[in-house]
């Protein structure tokens, strides 16, 4: 995985990771994560940005997020659910069922 992070004065405040499966032209976005105390202030977008240019870079066509809590959040940003099926063979494989999470998945222009 590639992680992408955001740094105020030397500090953390988020980061995200990028698993890509390039035989599906498709990359996942996980660990999504903004300190609470910047939450609001563009940090969100700014590491989506980044992960959606890095993919693009790899020559992925889609990005897909699985999310329990955050599902608004990404769809105001040009996500849509899809059926758990839609999911890469190699990640379907290791899909906690447990967690119930929903897939949304961007497409990248």
């Amino acid at each position: 995985a590639q992680y992408t992070v955001i740094e105020h004065d030397g500090v953390i405040f988020g980061c995200a990771a990028l698993y890509p499966f390039p035989e599906a032209h498709t990359g996942e976005m996980a660990a999504l994560t903004i300190s609470p105390n910047v939450q609001g202030q563009g940090d969100g977008e700014r590491i989506l940005k980044r992960i959606e240019q890095r993919a693009r870079a790899m020559g992925l066509s889609t990005l897909f997020v699985l999310t329990t809590r955050t599902m608004h959040w990404f769809i105001k940003r040009g996500f849509a659910p899809v059926d758990l099926n839609w999911l890469p063979e190699a990640r379907k494989s290791s899909y906690k069922w447990d967690r119930r999470s929903q897939v949304l998945v961007k497409q990248l222009k």
